[in-house]
């Protein structure tokens, strides 16, 4: 009988252990796979951005600011639809769409701010090239900005199960 229960609570601890190891392991390759995904998009969003960026600034002479500003702006946009569509597309988001789009908005300005801060001061002051002061500016902000939308904007939600009483 003690050979008995010693066994099954072995197993007991075997399976709880690898059912602990299985979902590491998903909850890793899930933030892998975001994280893929979430600079798949931000590429297109810098490509966004430096498109804009070179018009204004090199084509029609604005100023830096101002070209940063609104290359970046346009590029938040489409990083927001394409987060939404397909690199958080599975998270079960509970919120609106309205709410989400403020809540990335809001967060997403924060690294806005700084990249054209950064760009600005990297060519006025530094003499950096433009699109090297954006390269080093985008890579600062790609911390910032996975942390927020993976794990506050659309943070995953597990669908609720119903039990039986």
């Amino acid at each position: 009988m003690h050979f008995c229960l010693v066994f099954i609570s072995s197993l007991y601890t075997y399976a709880t252990i690898t059912v602990m190891k299985w979902e590491a392991y998903w909850r890793r390759r899930s933030l892998k796979h975001d994280f893929s995904r979430f600079v798949v998009v931000g590429c297109l969003g810098f490509g966004i951005n430096l498109l804009i960026l070179s018009i204004c600034y090199k084509m029609l002479g604005w100023p830096i600011f101002w070209s940063q500003l609104l290359g970046s702006e346009l590029a938040l946009f489409s990083n927001f639809i394409l987060h939404h569509n397909w690199t958080y597309q599975g998270h079960n988001s509970q919120k609106s769409i309205k709410r989400l789009l403020i809540e990335f908005h809001t967060t997403s300005w924060m690294a806005i701010i700084g990249t054209t801060v950064l760009v600005s001061v990297g060519v006025d002051v530094l003499k950096l090239h433009y699109i090297l002061a954006l390269v080093i500016a985008s890579l600062i902000a790609l911390g910032w900005n996975f942390g927020w939308t993976r794990f506050y904007i659309w943070q995953r939600h597990q669908p609720n199960v119903l039990k039986d009483s």
